[in-house]
């Protein structure tokens, strides 16, 4: 972990306010609203759907900024549809269905999990989304709980504003140029959300929430699990700035890097903004002026700007007045304000080539002396002026020298509304403008559903265990702290009650069977899924009373998931794990003993080993390895 992080006072001095929006799929049968399946994806097609998108109104009158933006972007939408999990309502051809029942009764103990308060009826609500990723160009969603908590381990309380159900979105296959690419086989499968205020005061506190709030979905045993499952967007301000939303972190242990990137991004941007008004410049000014360059190919010296002239495009330029240290000025990392204005070219104007834009403001700009004299000549550019180059096709590049100015007159102001996407680095960069509330409105083919008590009732009795302190619970029985870890979370928390409690298992040892053994049997490659809650029972019971001794773990359940159909005893018998009488092991710690000697008759030091061997081989599965240690060094004795 970087300096970056610094201190809890730092972040105080800073103001730095963080919340976060988790999105995380619920396990059920269908999606939210068809009756297509949910949870099943396809790397292969049956057919591909075109589409544009464009903004509307709202019923205010107003179109939303966000839609407006991605209407520039002027991009060529294709879906692709695999029959089996895809039907006419995902591309807007037909009517929602009535809003998944299971969907609803999951999302009700989650929200109650958070001690929300219930809404009394669903109002469906549609929520615009033109980036494409919803066909429809709006998601439906609904509140289902507001005004819930979340604990943190210091004590302090969180308050989780709401718990929302929603549609996912399709997913991004490719994205270049003016062409994206989405596949649908993900598009309405139902997503809970939770959001909470911006509580969270330090970096390390925001992740902290996020996998809190993570831990607790995953305790219910009604989310999904896996790669893609669960996303998390944050919220981050300091003390003068704006809301900055980052969009999709993928991991938890990202967001103290990624949080304090981006407050230290806004301090910067704050910075720029009081040098360029101690410049005289005011909000609204829009500075700049826009110029196309006349030579050909061999005019300039950058192979990136002759390969454009080559091929005939256009390479424009923007001069920005008194703007000397300020467009390379750093932000934070290794991003400096032309990143950010880059941002903006590459996703609106979609000139993705890397750089996007090359510029005279000093030794980062790309550019050398030559090429750096011909544009400030060509542009009347003084010392205290810099000049910035796009290049591509005419209109993007059009678009791009629009999107430089409107965003370097947004700098004037400070830290601009946005929400922007993780880069590796834990850096961040422009995704799109901040959505507004004109985005969403009723939907009015989704009809009110009521929230009765006696459904309420029923999902109350699905509320788990806080996770934190069934953990504390467990450690209190001396389980290793990975496995209780683990365990606050499994959906097999319930199976290990009834093993310690009923089956009488060493707490230990169930544990041990339902963390520790199904994880090294998973990275054996063995598909325990193949294993049913009744074949897990068996084992436990076996694990009890002595038939499944640990040895044999590793193999049983290896051979029952090549075979699972067959009878637990018949599985015993056929391997050879059957019960042994006292004589038998006797006898084979007898020929154990003498085959030690007889192998290494001057090495006594050897014979432990070589008797444990050779018993062991013969017992494993029958007789604990401590039983037959001990006869073995009684033996040799």
């Amino acid at each position: 972990m970087s300096n970056i992080l610094g201190t809890a006072e730092d972040w105080k001095a800073l103001g730095f306010k963080c919340g976060v929006e988790i999105h995380h799929q619920i396990d059920t049968k269908r999606k939210l609203f068809c009756r297509c399946p949910a949870g099943q994806y396809h790397d292969t097609w049956h057919s591909e759907v075109l589409r544009h998108m464009r903004p509307t109104m709202s019923e205010l009158g107003v179109y939303d900024g966000t839609a407006l933006m991605e209407f520039k972007t002027k991009k060529e939408i294709i879906y692709r549809l695999h029959r089996d999990v895809v039907c006419t309502y995902e591309m807007d051809d037909n009517p929602p269905f009535p809003i998944d029942d299971e969907a609803v009764d999951i999302a009700l103990t989650i929200a109650l999990a958070f001690k929300c308060k219930i809404v009394g009826e669903i109002h469906i609500i549609r929520k615009q989304y033109l980036d494409g990723s919803i066909p429809t160009g709006f998601q439906r969603t609904c509140i289902i709980g507001v005004d819930g908590v979340l604990p943190l381990a210091n004590g302090k309380e969180v308050r989780v504003i709401q718990i929302g159900l929603e549609e996912d979105a399709c997913r991004e296959i490719a994205d270049v140029g003016h062409r994206i690419i989405f596949a649908a086989d993900r598009l309405g499968m139902p997503l809970i959300e939770v959001v909470t205020e911006k509580q969270f005061e330090t970096p390390e506190e925001a992740a902290e929430g996020v996998e809190r709030i993570s831990r607790l979905l995953r305790a219910t045993g009604l989310v999904r699990r896996g790669i893609g499952a669960g996303r998390q967007d944050v919220n981050v301000s300091i003390e003068g700035s704006t809301r900055v939303e980052i969009k999709g972190v993928p991991r938890f242990p990202r967001i103290p890097e990624m949080t304090a990137h981006e407050a230290r991004r806004q301090e910067s941007l704050l910075k720029i903004a009081a040098e360029l008004q101690k410049r005289g410049f005011q909000p609204g000014d829009r500075p700049g002026d826009v110029f196309v360059w006349q030579g050909d190919s061999s005019s300039l010296n950058h192979p990136m700007l002759q390969a454009a002239l080559a091929a005939g495009d256009t390479v424009r330029l923007i001069k920005l007045p008194k703007s000397k240290d300020l467009v390379s000025h750093t932000l934070t990392g290794n991003r400096r304000f032309v990143d950010d204005l880059g941002g903006r070219v590459r996703v609106i104007a979609c000139l993705d080539q890397v750089p996007n834009i090359l510029h005279t403001d000093g030794e980062t700009g790309g550019l050398d002396q030559h090429d750096m004299d011909a544009l400030c000549n060509f542009t009347g550019c003084t010392a205290d002026d810099s000049v910035l180059a796009v290049w591509g096709p005419d209109e993007d590049t059009i678009t791009a020298a629009n999107e430089i100015l409107i965003r370097w007159d947004e700098a004037i102001s400070g830290v601009p509304n946005e929400t922007r996407q993780a880069m590796r680095d834990n850096t961040t960069d422009f995704e799109r403008v901040l959505p507004g509330a004109d985005r969403m409105y009723p939907d009015t083919d989704s009809a009110p559903k009521e929230v009765t008590p006696d459904r309420i009732e029923r999902a109350a009795k699905r509320v788990p265990e806080l996770p934190w302190d069934r953990e504390a619970r467990y450690l209190e029985l001396e389980i290793a702290e990975d496995m209780a870890r683990t365990l606050s979370i499994s959906p097999f928390a319930g199976m290990f009650e009834k093993a310690v409690n009923e089956y009488k298992v060493p707490p230990m040892r169930a544990a041990e069977v339902l963390t520790r053994l199904r994880t090294y049997l998973k990275r054996e490659d063995v598909d325990v899924n193949l294993m049913t809650e009744a074949h897990w029972e068996q084992l436990l019971q076996a694990v009890a009373n002595g038939t499944a001794k640990r040895e044999i773990w590793f193999d049983l359940v290896s051979a029952w998931c090549e075979a699972p159909e067959v009878p637990f005893d018949t599985l015993l018998t056929n391997n050879g794990w059957i019960e042994i009488s006292d004589p038998e092991i006797d006898a084979i710690v007898e020929e154990a003993v003498k085959y030690a000697r007889t192998e290494r008759p001057q090495k006594p030091e050897l014979h432990e080993i070589l008797s444990m061997s050779y018993a062991m081989d013969k017992l494993a599965g029958r007789e604990y390895g401590h039983v037959v240690h001990e006869r073995v060094m009684k033996a040799l004795a």
